[in-house]
């Protein structure tokens, strides 16, 4: 498991398949995406951490743009609250530290709890 900040989608929500570019940057990373199938239910990108970043606040920025005019459509920042993971066992290595958003077309960056996979 590595330290991250994901963004998932629903690759319906930003239209057609590929129809839009995903671009979220967590400090002066970024990573980037097309928006994904339609007929799939949930796209994500991730942006690497250093895996001993810890438990700290970081900005994260989300930009989606039509891919076939370069039109903004969502331009959005939160700042996220990294929070410890221990895929095997809380004694275990690895550790990493993590935050997960929903890229949403209406309210931007958001929680995805409750994203469904249907």
């Amino acid at each position: 498991m590595d330290s991250e900040v994901s963004v998932v989608w629903r690759p319906a929500d930003f239209g057609g398949t590929d129809a839009a570019v995903v671009r979220v940057c967590v400090e002066d990373r970024c990573e980037e995406q097309r928006s994904g199938d339609a007929d799939h239910p949930i796209a994500g990108v991730s942006v690497r951490l250093p895996d001993d970043i810890g438990a700290v606040t970081v900005p994260v920025r989300l930009k989606v743009t039509a891919a076939r005019d370069d039109r903004v459509v969502v331009d959005d920042s939160r700042r996220a609250r990294l929070t410890e993971q221990h895929p095997n066992g809380a004694s275990c290595s690895p550790e990493a530290w993590t935050a997960t958003f929903r890229a949403d077309p209406a309210k931007g960056l958001t929680s995805p709890e409750g994203l469904s996979l249907q």
